[in-house]
């Protein structure tokens, strides 16, 4: 998912896995302005073995839990992914569903039927066999467990059934367009059933499931180890081991990787990338991205609640300069809410432009010609969130709005953004699915469980298209649709996106195959890449 938010088709009677899933599920999410390596050497193949059989991260977010349907740090999340199997996956562009445990499946001519079969003797980590049987209890834990805050996603499921041990079969009460794409999410994950239930600490302790790796140590504001998962169905790792540890400060994380301690980090500054480039040993890679940087403003903090407040809040930001300063250039000016050329996104859609004298009229229409004092809530350890709190501040300051930045750690950012009464928020966005449904849900619809990423606005009209576009397998239908939701909030300014930035990470030349997908997961080159002596 993100850390932005608080916890929470197809035309043959017989479509196959190894099918392609058409236009529905097609995405092109290519970031030209912000991807691609910057090394010559960053798209080295790795080789047949591994020099060291130890690839060792440094991330700069501790883990939340590693329990899938709880999980909302993007780090954990990503964490899960090379720990748990699902039923079907994201192949690694993260733009197309390919097999996982269920090699094979079909679908009802009337899309309401949809039959799995596992494939022969997958086992979980400890070697016990995976069932149709943990496949039905970890999507109905996902779905209506008191602790999930994903059932939303699946709500048209009527019945899940194991059939038998290889067979499980899901019906709905109407078509839902995004269920293959939504049961590829980390959340709905296969668990091993019996051990779960045997053991209430079993998610804090050493957790396991199908996936490439297995969890061998765990300590959530410090490290974490993954060991390669022998009984995997999948292809083996070439590498035995996973460690990661927990560096929240920029620069301590920057000084491990020139030092060779550890041999990749997350998030490196955009003010030391050049730096970093001119070294050698190491490279910068912006891999193509789903994130969206906004900034929120929920309507329970007065005078938020003033529809051309918003709007001329949204007239007074210079987003090419908030991109130059947060980004030094490397992201592209978003557009609307959802992520650039990610399936329906709306390439009509303009690009905002600053505005100073509509902006103050507005305010002078809104009955507020002097401006006002507002929170802006920032998290400390993100430095492009900063920077682009600062440009805000000095933006809005032009119009009269006095604005006071608040900077907290990660989770009480969000803790304080939750309840929509504390001021302006900085949040982010990245998605977990293929299909627009999950970021239509949570930034749109005013009855889902994120009050449209916890602004609090709401509109009827909205999440009525909302509803209707999960169900509508027509393409053009659907495009439509979302183009509709996405001009208004647009127009109703309950959040305003800021940036499409892509994924950044740095390593050291030693590491070969490293590579981040769309949606932000990496376990695909986990099981390839190689790290050499060095």
């Amino acid at each position: 998912m993100t850390p932005s938010i608080a916890s929470p088709a197809r035309r043959t009677h017989r479509t196959r896995a190894t099918a392609a899933l058409g236009g529905l599920l097609t995405l092109a999410l290519t970031l030209s302005a912000c991807g691609g390596d910057t090394k010559e050497n960053a798209d080295a193949a790795p080789g047949d073995t591994s020099s060291v059989d130890t690839l060792k991260l440094a991330n700069a977010v501790a883990v939340d839990t590693l329990d899938p349907i709880q999980a909302s740090a993007n780090e954990s999340i990503w964490l899960d992914q090379n720990i748990y199997a699902r039923l079907v996956q994201t192949d690694p562009t993260g733009t197309k569903i390919v097999p996982d445990l269920a090699d094979k499946w079909e679908i009802s001519e009337d899309q309401l039927t949809y039959t799995f079969h596992l494939r022969p003797g997958v086992k979980f980590a400890d070697g016990t066999p995976v069932t149709a049987q943990d496949a039905k209890w970890s999507i109905e834990r996902a779905r209506s467990g008191e602790d999930s805050a994903w059932g939303f996603l699946i709500t048209p499921v009527t019945d899940i059934t194991a059939t038998d041990d290889q067979t499980l079969t899901i019906k709905l009460e109407r078509p839902h367009a995004p269920l293959l794409a939504d049961l590829a999410m980390y959340a709905y994950a296969v668990l091993p059933q019996k051990a779960v239930e045997a053991d209430k600490d079993f998610f804090s302790k050493t957790p396991y499931g199908a996936g490439p790796f297995k969890v061998t140590s765990l300590s959530p504001q410090s490290n974490l180890v993954l060991t390669r998962n022998d009984n995997y169905w999948g292809p083996k790792p070439k590498i035995k081991t996973v460690e990661v540890s927990i560096v929240t400060d920029d620069n301590t994380r920057l000084l491990q990787l020139q030092g060779g301690q550890v041999d990749v980090i997350e998030n490196p500054a955009g003010n030391v990338l050049k730096q970093i480039e001119a070294n050698p040993k190491l490279r910068v890679d912006l891999f193509d991205s789903t994130r969206v940087d906004f900034v929120s403003l929920p309507l329970k903090t007065k005078p938020l609640d003033n529809l051309k407040v918003r709007q001329a809040i949204k007239a007074a930001l210079d987003l090419g300069r908030m991109n130059t300063l947060a980004y030094q250039g490397n992201a592209k000016v978003a557009t609307t809410f959802f992520p650039y050329q990610m399936l329906f996104w709306d390439e009509s859609a303009p690009e905002p432009k600053q505005d100073l004298a509509k902006a103050k009229q507005l305010l002078a229409e809104a009955g507020y010609p002097d401006g006002f004092t507002i929170p802006l809530i920032a998290v400390s350890a993100d430095a492009a969130g900063q920077a682009q709190a600062v440009v805000i501040k000095d933006d809005l300051a032009k119009i009269g709005i006095t604005v006071d930045i608040q900077s907290f750690e990660l989770s009480t950012a969000y803790d304080k953004q939750r309840p929509g009464t504390n001021g302006m928020g900085m949040r982010y966005w990245t998605n977990d699915i293929i299909d627009p449904d999950e970021v239509a849900t949570f930034g749109a619809d005013g009855d889902g469980g994120a009050h449209a990423f916890n602004s609090y606005w709401k509109d009827e009209s909205v999440t009525a298209l909302v509803n209707q576009a999960r169900s509508e397998t027509d393409t053009t239908k659907r495009a439509e649709m979302y183009a509709q939701i996405q001009a208004a909030i647009a127009d109703q300014a309950p959040f305003i996106p800021l940036a499409y930035a892509p994924f950044r990470y740095a390593s050291g030349t030693w590491v070969k195959g490293f590579k981040v997908s769309p949606l932000g997961n990496y376990n695909d080159s986990l099981l390839t890449l190689t790290v050499e002596e060095h």
